[in-house]
């Protein structure tokens, strides 16, 4: 059912869009609490990065599990709505934490409702939004996510140094009370929903969380506490297990990786240049403060500043690269978008070995317009090369790719910077220059990777 009135397109969107921000948050607002809440709660800093980590590998897990049951049972409306109940409940709990243990359970569960709305966000809008209004509503739900992951290190700053760090968790309950009221009288019941005569798919499941769990957990492992061999093998099981899991799905009835999926080549394509484009991304937001804090001496109030340029630029450009998807297509953008980032990643590293401000600045501006170019006309090259019953996996899919995108650009960036630097202690300029060098290259295999996704239409 299409929304006929105006203001209900866009109450639709900007729920959804807020779904998506709250998600992408709640991954990085908590990094700069971490020594508040270390010290709150007397534990070691190594226990305490899986307030974090416990986070991402819930919602990583559980995207493609709750897209998979939105398409299978049509109550992406009731899935959608409890995932935004849950997830204000689970940060009240968050806040109200007595101890580190109680935090991280709550904050998986957290995650999990994460998942919840993330997982059938896009399918919102891309089933009840008419045509002309997708590509703003893609562009809206990329910019605020992306501006929430870059946003959120500074927010909780703030919040932890004149509040306490227990209100970067109860900043999201107004607007989860907000975002369910609005969501019940706006998302359209569904007439009818389809009764599965398949059963449900709980093996290619359980492969596909053991999948993304070993992988992301063995590098947030390697990345905090050293690439022990434990850790090197962790992560060698990802691999058997995706393979386990890809034979489960193209054999299974009805996987939770739908077939028509896993063989459409345009959406597999574009969701590897995604990937890419994420890496280069979050690991530049991750590894620049490095750079301005140390080589460059600056405090952090000031960096934080200069660091806020990325979310601003994308934040200007995502909704209108959104609309431009209409007029020259999802293609054209995303290899734009690529061609940006390689110019972004290499006049970033030119600035940093010759300590150049004004390229700097440019390096900045281009990062910002990378991702704004490039995400909202991704999501929409996703879903509108998926059937209607499968577009519960088709953004999952896609926010899926963005979730793991972060985490192997940080843990990338880190380790190519200190294998340059020298020392896994102190970041060096050039070895800052090289993580960046590494990113250029992941522009140019989205670039590659973009071009071989051949569109079938014009968006």
């Amino acid at each position: 059912m299409i929304l006929e009135k105006n203001s209900h397109q866009l109450i639709l969107m900007v729920i959804a869009a807020a779904a998506v921000f709250m998600d992408y948050l709640d991954t990085s607002i908590v990094s700069i609490a971490l020594p508040a809440i270390t010290a709150d709660f007397g534990t070691g800093s190594a226990v305490s990065a899986w307030i974090m980590t416990g986070y991402l590998l819930a919602l990583a897990s559980m995207l493609l599990v709750f897209g998979k049951l939105a398409d299978r049972t049509g109550r992406y409306r009731e899935i959608f709505i409890t995932g935004f109940v849950l997830f204000t409940i689970a940060s009240f709990l968050c806040g109200i934490s007595v101890n580190i243990l109680m935090l991280i359970l709550c904050r998986v569960f957290q995650g999990t409702a994460a998942a919840m709305m993330v997982g059938t966000a896009t399918m919102l809008v891309m089933l009840h939004l008419p045509e002309k209004r997708k590509g703003m509503a893609a562009g809206m739900l990329a910019t605020l996510g992306g501006a929430a992951l870059a946003f959120g290190p500074g927010l909780g700053g703030v919040i932890a140094e004149y509040l306490s760090w227990h209100w970067i968790f109860f900043i999201n309950i107004p607007i989860g009370l907000i975002g369910i009221l609005g969501a019940l009288f706006i998302i359209p019941k569904a007439e009818s929903f389809p009764k599965p005569d398949k059963p449900f798919d709980f093996a290619g499941a359980f492969l596909l969380a053991a999948t993304l769990l070993v992988f992301l957990a063995g590098l947030e492992i390697g990345n905090s506490e050293g690439w022990s061999i434990p850790v090197l093998l962790l992560i060698a099981a990802a691999p058997v297990l995706g393979v386990l899991f890809l034979r489960r799905e193209l054999r299974h009835e009805d996987p939770v990786l739908p077939a028509k999926i896993l063989q459409n080549k345009i959406v597999i394509w574009a969701a590897v240049s995604c990937l890419f484009i994420t890496i280069l991304y979050l690991g530049s937001i991750y590894i620049l403060p490095f750079y301005l804090t140390g080589p460059l001496g600056l405090g952090s109030a000031l960096a934080g500043i200069i660091m806020l340029i990325p979310p601003v630029t994308m934040a200007l450009i995502g909704i209108p690269a959104g609309n431009l998807t209409n007029t020259c297509g999802c293609k054209k953008l995303c290899n734009i978008s690529a061609v940006v980032g390689t110019a972004a990643s290499g006049i970033l590293a030119c600035a940093i070995l010759l300590q150049n401000w004004i390229l700097l600045v440019i390096g900045l501006f281009l990062l910002g317009a990378t991702l704004g170019i490039n995400e909202g006309p991704t999501i929409q090259r996703i879903s509108i090369h998926c059937s209607e019953d499968t577009q519960g996996s088709a953004g999952s899919l896609t926010y899926t790719v963005m979730n793991v995108g972060s985490v192997v650009g940080i843990a990338a960036y880190s380790v190519i910077a200190s294998a340059a630097s020298g020392s896994p202690d102190a970041f060096t300029a050039f070895g800052i220059a090289v993580a960046c060098i590494f990113g250029a290259v992941c522009a140019v295999i989205s670039y590659i990777t973009s071009r071989f996704a051949k569109d079938t239409c014009l968006a």
